[in-house]
């Protein structure tokens, strides 16, 4: 309270309260501030430290998550973080504007009930918001950091820092809301690529750790959803069923239980089938397929490069859908993932592959290379979001992907021109990963590239060469 502006105000209650009395004050970190007030406002205190040398600074029931993201994929990743981590129970999810925090709450009120709580809203407005909080008007509170001291807002599930928060103390007071008084809660971090050195760093100042998640799969939101679903029909007044249950007993004669399923569907929110969604950019529409390689059943390294060429031989509108080609971190593995839509990647995975070749569809990335810069500033947002969406400077496939800026074509097209486009190794290499730039992605638009009796800009899957396909290589195996 003393922190976010109502100082003058406890002094006043201060100066009423007889001379004689037993004062306390309770913070839930101790920074320098907070022992200056201390000697302020009492006298002689003595500091009762529940805490002490421990590393750890949160309480022992709060379960922490980190999950990647991009700036364009947030808010469909909170809708189901809320509904699969909170299980219908009270969520808080902090921001860092007021501006944010109405946005995204007007945004989750089309699927689940939330309000804003910020600085501009007014006292009076923001005791109708918290008491309804605390009510269960409504589940989701999106509020700024003024929320994050101060509050009495008992049994909240469920934290969620859609953006990172400006420094450690903040983090502790936020993810604090849940797992009080004994009680179990969950902190989900929300981060761009680029600010994973910085959740590290966090993790080290407040001597935490995180479970790295990836998004929720589409079956777990659907089952929380119904499971969500059943639980409020307990809140189903009897006499309001007496009215429907001539209709539900007709319909279970003549449909069984799908009448049942339907009505679960529906209330779900879920009338239609759900699309399939990429684990790398988080858009739907999109099937995330994994593509492994024996070593010895070819030569040299796998590059993204290779893997459009083996893409063009086994089904060719695949290498010209293919989205962003990341190459999995694990030296034990020759290993890409890239997205493809929903429609190409079952085609794609019912083909038939060559020996020593493995195609899936996969429901969590495994980890990936990355050569991006490291950033480590608490809450600092780079000009341009350098989360999953612009891959490694790299090209998207010719169908190209929704949410894209200009800025990002054009920093992956400055930055390919210092590459050779010769075949050899790139001059301005950092990482193996990086010599897929040498292919020119461009190339995809044209007629040209579609046609299997053209020129074929891609490499051998096989040799690992450019300039043909591994059914014409000269060292093709026999398979």
């Amino acid at each position: 309270m003393l922190a976010v502006g109502f100082e003058e105000d406890v002094e006043v209650i201060l100066e009423t309260l007889p001379p004689k009395r037993q004062s306390m004050l309770f913070s839930a970190t101790m920074p320098a501030w907070v022992n200056k007030l201390a000697r302020k406002y009492l006298d002689a205190p003595l500091t009762i430290d529940l805490v002490g040398d421990q590393d750890e600074k949160l309480a022992e029931g709060i379960k922490l998550y980190a999950i990647p993201t991009t700036a364009s994929s947030k808010r469909t990743i909170l809708n189901d973080l809320v509904t699969v981590y909170a299980k219908g129970g009270k969520t808080i999810v902090f921001t860092q504007t007021k501006r944010d925090a109405d946005e995204v709450s007007m945004a989750l009120s089309n699927s689940i009930a939330s309000e804003a709580l910020h600085g501009d809203i007014s006292q009076h407005q923001r005791e109708r918001t918290l008491n309804g909080f605390r009510m269960g008007k409504f589940t989701v509170l999106v509020a700024t950091d003024v929320a994050a001291r101060g509050l009495d807002i008992p049994n909240v599930d469920l934290v969620i820092h859609y953006e990172l928060p400006n420094d450690p103390e903040t983090f502790v007071h936020r993810s604090g809301r849940t797992g009080r008084a004994g009680k179990e809660g969950s902190a989900i971090l929300m981060f761009t690529s680029s600010q994973r050195r910085t959740v590290r760093s966090l993790e080290r100042d407040v001597g935490c750790q995180f479970e790295f998640i990836s998004p929720p799969a589409i079956e777990d939101v659907l089952e929380s959803s119904a499971q969500q679903v059943v639980s409020t029909l307990g809140g189903v007044h009897p006499e309001s069923i007496e009215f429907f249950i001539p209709t539900a007993q007709k319909l279970i004669e003549d449909k069984g239980v799908a009448s049942l399923a339907a009505a679960l569907a529906q209330l779900s929110g879920f009338s239609q089938p759900p699309s399939s969604r990429s684990l790398i950019s988080h858009e739907q529409g999109w099937t995330t397929i994994q593509m492994t390689r024996d070593s010895a059943y070819s030569r040299g390294y796998m590059s993204a490069r290779s893997v459009t060429g083996f893409l063009s031989d086994v089904y060719p509108s695949a290498a010209d859908e293919v989205g962003k080609i990341y190459l999995i971190a694990d030296e034990k593995v020759q290993g890409a993932v890239f997205d493809l839509p929903e429609d190409i990647a079952k085609e794609l995975l019912n083909k038939q592959i060559p020996p020593g070749n493995t195609i899936s569809k996969i429901t969590k990335l495994p980890a990936l290379q990355d050569d991006r810069p490291p950033s480590d500033n608490y809450g600092k947002f780079t000009s341009r979001d350098r989360g999953f969406r612009g891959g490694s400077g790299g090209y998207k496939g010719s169908r190209g992907r929704g949410g894209s800026r200009d800025s990002d074509f054009e920093d992956g097209f400055q930055r390919s021109r210092s590459y050779r486009t010769d075949g050899g190794r790139p001059r301005n290499s950092r990482t193996r990963g990086d010599d897929w730039l040498i292919s020119d992605r461009r190339s995809s638009r044209s007629p040209s590239f579609r046609n299997r009796d053209s020129g074929f800009g891609g490499a051998c899957f096989n040799c690992g060469r450019s300039g043909h396909r591994a059914s014409d290589c000269p060292d093709k195996r026999d398979y």
